[in-house]
């Protein structure tokens, strides 16, 4: 009886320490994403001064963009939290992200070679994979890392130290610099050369989202804080649609400089997200749970079905893109995740491939 108890403890203390709120972020990263590549199919090729392109590029824009680093920071919160061996992180992780990629790659690139009979360059697309797999590659990076950043991590002081660092030259100088360049091209490489100048790499890429979501996963946030963090995100959202707009009509054609996951705005607007969900959707859905155990798989294969709707005439353009894109993404999500739902019912495809 007593071991019985123990261990209807044992589960309870678990579920009450699940943080629920990853659920709710996947589920809903994955429709930003979705609305992402959907928005961007016509966003490239359409007149920057036409309502279509507004439209589009309300939805292309930063009101999703926070989605990349959400998913970056769920894993830093994730992987951080606990010591993981790297016969573990090789042997599982690494090997099943790049089971995935190496599956999912061949698949899209044996899709080119049916559409269009060109086998070098469905070879090229099989080595490089489809343009969405590159966050596999890059999610197999920081899982390499993750020893080294565990120790970061294990100091909250140093973490931030780190952050700190990253935000200025990781985020703020690079934007600062292509705010100078859409004036001035001179001035510009200028101020490029400056900044290039420390060689900080070491801050620079996704390890500040992957450091940023272990230290705001287990950071308590006052009300105020909280507040001003929301400000800030709806700033980031405005200030990135503003940039983006003017600096594609000073271009003269479509520009998602600002739009990049390596933006103050985009950085301010998915710390917000990150906040919100933690602070308003941290608690138990059954339907979201399982669509969150799905949303990898889903990620995986919504390129392909977006593609699939517009063989077959449904796109961002087929009526007002102010109505079509959520629209087709609504459609593209259903049946991007109804695909991996059948695919996680095969015990090997749900292990190594979805």
């Amino acid at each position: 009886a007593d071991s019985r108890q123990q261990t209807a403890d044992s589960r309870q203390q678990t579920a009450d320490s699940r943080r629920y709120y990853f659920d709710f972020l996947r589920v809903f990263g994955a429709f930003a994403v979705i609305v992402i590549h959907v928005a961007s199919q016509n966003w490239y090729k359409t007149d920057v001064h036409s309502l279509e392109w507004q439209a589009m590029n309300f939805w292309h824009g930063s009101i999703v963009r926070w989605a990349v680093p959400i998913f970056t920071m769920i894993s830093g919160a994730l992987f951080l939290s606990r010591d993981i061996p790297l016969k573990k992180i090789y042997g599982k992780y690494i090997f099943r992200i790049i089971t995935a990629l190496l599956f999912w790659s061949f698949a899209y690139a044996s899709a080119y070679y049916i559409a269009k009979r060109e086998i070098l360059h469905s070879i090229g697309n099989f080595l490089t994979g489809h343009y969405h797999l590159w966050f596999l590659s890059m999610i197999v990076g920081l899982y390499a890392l993750q020893p080294f950043l565990k120790k970061i991590a294990n100091s909250e002081s140093l973490t931030k130290y780190f952050l700190v660092i990253a935000f200025f030259f990781t985020f703020l100088f690079p934007e600062i610099v292509e705010i100078i360049s859409l004036f001035s091209e001179k001035y510009g490489k200028f101020a490029n050369g400056l900044a290039n100048r420390f060689q900080l790499h070491f801050v620079a890429g996704y390890t500040s989202y992957f450091l940023l979501g272990h230290l705001l996963n287990n950071s308590k946030i006052s009300p105020k804080a909280e507040r001003i963090i929301y400000v800030l995100g709806v700033i980031g959202v405005i200030a990135g649609l503003f940039l983006s707009i003017r600096a594609s009509i000073i271009t003269n054609k479509p520009n998602q400089t600002f739009y990049g996951n390596f933006t103050v705005n985009t950085l301010l607007e998915s710390v917000a997200v990150f906040v919100f969900f933690k602070a308003k959707f941290n608690w138990p859905s059954k339907i979201i749970r399982t669509l969150s155990q799905y949303s990898f798989g889903a990620y995986l294969v919504h390129d392909a079905v977006r593609l699939l709707l517009s063989k077959l005439g449904l796109h961002s353009l087929t009526f007002s893109p102010v109505v079509s894109i959520p629209v087709i993404s609504a459609i593209v999500f259903v049946i991007s995740f109804t695909i991996s739902a059948v695919l996680n019912r095969v015990p090997v495809l749900r292990k190594y491939i979805v």
